[in-house]
């Protein structure tokens, strides 16, 4: 507040790490924030009831100040300016095929959506087979609004895949070959669109993970192994885009041994020590060292293959969803605000942060063969 006050710094800045700090500071803002991270605290150790971040917005602690938070950073119109949003000329992916992880909402429907109206063949991979089948619909309800015939042959369909399951990620693979039409067989991109984001306590998943790191980074690392004989090998072969975050910077670094950190390899699945944020942090990190090292490999190796990393953002809805919860996030969005409350903090929230559309521009700018030669390893950030 007082750098903001002081004019040291001011919305209208490009760094990113700055603004996700200050996005992130309209949440912590009066909240216990050493603990809430999780700093030193044990694995039997969950987020403080009172000071959770779901309690904290849900009951609008201390009115006045969330008020106060959202007045001081009202962001200059400079950086209020709608981003561009990205979409491939139409034709542009026809006969390509797409593979999208968490496509059923957010960033994944939208990208599923527009590659979709470029013409790929899109497959949405999703947990829920239900929530799948809505997002079809939605994607051709999309396809319809906008004047798009699909071609014959394209395909728009969802398959089941659980990230906290390896043995959903491994019949995934199968159900893809079974799925899709004679020509359609060959995949030239995968989106690992998926994550979760800031899970308060550490839960495992069946296979005894714990969850974020299952499911931003373990999941995908598996996923894409087992789709790799799929991925084409024609041209410049298929792309692998892993979805990542600015994030990454909340990785605590592991200086034990006297170098500059990293990851710390005695915590990777939470067992010495758990934080919602530093969970996350690892996993995005992780994300961006997954996709370095799958692109030397594949350079050694000469097979055809780009790999590439991104920050999305700092998007309105995977935001509401994971701070406030989806029940809420999705009652907000069809019921609109139940209190003032609500409406100053998501109103100025909304000013600070991407919508969808703009969010999920980099990983369709990506997924549609943009970017030029020699970007395989590489981090786009937003």
């Amino acid at each position: 507040t007082k750098l903001f006050q002081s004019g040291v710094f001011t919305m209208s800045t490009n760094n990113q790490t700055v603004r996700l700090f200050v996005l992130l500071s309209t949440f912590f803002y009066g909240v216990n924030v050493h603990a809430w991270i999780g700093k030193g605290t044990s694995t039997s150790t969950t987020t403080n009831g009172s000071h959770g971040r779901r309690h904290f917005i849900e009951t609008a602690v201390g009115g006045a100040t969330l008020l106060g938070s959202a007045t001081l950073l009202t962001p200059t119109p400079a950086y209020a300016a709608a981003k561009q949003i990205y979409k491939p000329t139409p034709g542009s992916m026809n006969g390509k095929v797409v593979i999208i992880t968490g496509a059923n909402t957010g960033l994944g429907l939208e990208s599923s959506c527009r590659l979709a109206a470029a013409g790929a063949t899109v497959v949405l991979a999703t947990r829920n087979p239900q929530k799948g089948q809505k997002a079809v619909q939605a994607v051709t309800d999309y396809l319809a609004k906008n004047g798009v015939t699909r071609l014959s042959g394209q395909q728009i369909i969802s398959l089941p895949l659980d990230l906290c399951d390896f043995g959903s990620i491994r019949a995934f693979p199968k159900l893809v070959s079974q799925t899709l039409d004679g020509d359609n067989r060959t995949v030239d991109v995968l989106l690992n669109n998926a994550g979760v984001m800031a899970i308060p306590d550490r839960r495992l998943t069946k296979d005894g993970f714990e969850t974020t790191f299952q499911t931003n980074h373990l999941g995908h690392f598996l996923l894409t192994s087992e789709l790799l004989p799929l991925i084409s090998k024609e041209g410049d072969g298929g792309r692998v885009i892993t979805v990542s975050s600015q994030g990454y910077l909340f990785a605590p670094s592991d200086k034990k041994s006297g170098g500059s950190g990293g990851l710390d390899f005695s915590n990777l699945n939470g067992e010495v020590s758990y934080g919602p944020w530093t969970s996350y942090g690892n996993s995005k990190l992780e994300n961006i060292l997954f996709t370095k090292e799958l692109q030397s490999r594949a350079d050694t190796a000469g097979r055809k293959l780009t790999a590439v990393t991104l920050h999305p953002g700092a998007v309105q809805t995977d935001l509401a969803r994971y701070l406030i919860g989806e029940e809420k996030a999705e009652k907000l969005k069809k019921e609109g605000f139940s209190s003032w409350t609500e409406k100053v903090l998501f109103e100025g929230l909304a000013k600070l942060v991407l919508t969808v559309e703009e969010g999920a521009s980099t990983q369709v700018f990506l997924a549609a063969g943009q970017g030029g030669s020699g970007i395989g390893g590489k981090f786009f950030d937003d």
